[in-house]
């Protein structure tokens, strides 16, 4: 017999009284209630087998591990992961940011077709059937958003393009990069690498 799973939760972003409670500030939820999400930024480095894992058991232990720190959440930075992975972040209850693989360096005008065919692949293929992603991003720091500056592919028109979609997730236009001075995300991260760097 086939055997599956499901899981059903919203995303959102909701106002919250500031700390002065004169004003309102934007705050992820989770099916409704103010949620903070804690991780770390996962590269899917496996020492004996670089970006592949030896194991199944592999692929599910930092996603173990986070919950085990007390996280309950993991930026997948810059790759898309198999399938097999995110059925472990569903199961062990971690919520996953997934990343656009990004053209880190060199990006031109030809990279945008490409990239764009990627991202719709992404959102729309199989992942798109997994409740632990919960969260897009779109572009990171300077890599390659620059060269999209022509619409319908401009950072609006990616923006626009993601929200048609998948409007159950939220997105971040670029994280940590001079592309979320547009506002148009969902949020709006900041990279900060403190001394020493």
């Amino acid at each position: 017999p086939a055997r599956s799973y499901f899981g059903l939760r919203s995303v959102s972003v909701i106002d919250v009284p500031s700390k002065n409670a004169t004003a309102t500030v934007k705050a992820p939820a989770l099916n409704g209630r103010r949620i903070f999400y804690a991780g770390w930024l996962d590269q899917s480095f496996w020492p004996d087998g670089l970006y592949a894992a030896a194991s199944d058991d592999a692929l599910a232990f930092d996603l173990r591990a986070a919950k085990e720190f007390g996280l309950n959440m993991i930026r997948l930075h810059q790759k898309v992961n198999p399938e097999r992975w995110y059925y472990h972040a569903d199961k062990t209850g971690v919520v996953v940011f997934q990343d656009m693989v990004q053209k880190y360096g060199g990006a031109t005008k030809d990279t945008v077709p490409l990239f764009v065919a990627d991202f719709e692949a992404m959102v729309t293929g199989p992942r798109g059937n997994h409740p632990c992603i919960v969260q897009f991003t779109t572009f990171n720091e300077g890599d390659c958003w620059r060269v999209f500056d022509t619409p319908p592919h401009d950072v609006a028109g990616i923006i626009r393009f993601f929200k048609q979609l998948d409007p159950s997730r939220l997105v971040d236009t670029d994280s940590g990069g001079g592309a979320n001075n547009q506002h148009i995300g969902d949020v709006n991260d900041i990279h900060s690498y403190p001394y020493p760097g």
